[in-house]
């Protein structure tokens, strides 16, 4: 279970509005993106499956891992880990 964390920051105004300019360039890029723009750049840029595509050398060698995962699967991955832990 996932305790509820508030963090309050505070801001000088400056900051506070460069922020705000940030937030709103990003709504203004999502705006212009069609539904399925939307949701492809998320799947791309968010989800963590796609973290598990990686490189790594290890003592010259050079290893390379890529996860798939099923696109019809009932569950996520982190839906996955958690049942095979609490399952374990």
């Amino acid at each position: 279970m996932q305790d509820n964390i508030v963090y309050k920051l505070e801001l000088t105004s400056e900051e506070y509005k460069h922020i705000e300019k940030a937030k709103q360039e990003y709504y203004l890029k999502l705006s212009k993106m069609t539904k399925e723009q939307r949701l492809q750049y998320f799947k791309d840029e968010f989800l963590i499956e796609n973290n598990l595509n990686f490189e790594k050398e290890i003592n010259g060698t050079v290893y390379k891992v890529n996860a798939y995962f099923c696109d019809n699967s009932q569950e996520s991955i982190l839906q996955k880990i958690e049942r095979m832990i609490k399952n374990s």
